[in-house]
């Protein structure tokens, strides 16, 4: 059952953490400051139309306004149901959970999608480890990945994927790198100790 309460508890809720007055809001839905005055107190419902404006202006779901539900935070494929693409993949890059949230996202990625977000972890602009990365990337990524990781002299992180890696991959890798990498290995595995 709709509660209009819950609704206009959460709509003001909304707006003022938006920092915006009934009558900005009333501006963005092009509606009159009455109608979200008359939301707000319970007194009425918003059309289904202005109900999918206020997703994407307050980035919640319609569920969230109705009845006060959320989605978790790692809810990746039920957020591109309702958001739009570019908001859901700006909420993951802007989440503290990167690593922990990759492998809910990663594979609604298109192609293009993947591969900016393999280049930013490249560039050093997403916190990203490359070990939660790693086993999400298909083969060709993994190349791409690894190429560029050699060329880089992205040492550390290679050693982080090295047992992570096929004998195809490893072969990428040149001897020198072999010899640096049982050292650094050795070196770890003593400070661990």
């Amino acid at each position: 059952m709709i509660n209009l309460d819950i609704i206009g508890k959460k709509i003001v809720e909304k707006r003022r953490q938006k920092g915006m007055t009934q009558d900005e809001l009333a501006a963005a839905l092009y509606v009159t400051r009455q109608a979200v005055s008359k939301w707000e107190m319970g007194k009425s419902l918003p059309s289904v139309e202005v109900l999918q404006a206020m997703t994407t202006l307050f980035d919640v779901s319609i569920d969230y306004i109705l009845d006060g539900s959320d989605l978790k935070d790692d809810d990746y494929a039920t957020m591109f149901m309702q958001y739009p693409r570019e908001s859901v993949i700006y909420r993951f890059l802007m989440s503290e959970h990167l690593n922990e949230h990759i492998k809910n996202v990663f594979y609604l990625l298109s192609t293009k999608e993947r591969k900016q977000i393999i280049d930013r972890v490249l560039s050093g602009y997403l916190d990203l480890d490359t070990h939660a990365l790693w086993p999400y990337l298909s083969i060709a990524e993994r190349r791409y990945l690894l190429g560029n990781m050699l060329s880089k002299e992205m040492d550390n992180d290679i050693v982080l994927i090295y047992e992570m890696l096929t004998e195809e991959e490893r072969q990428m890798i040149n001897s020198d790198y072999l010899i640096k990498y049982t050292h650094i290995s050795k070196k770890n595995r003593k400070g661990e100790k």
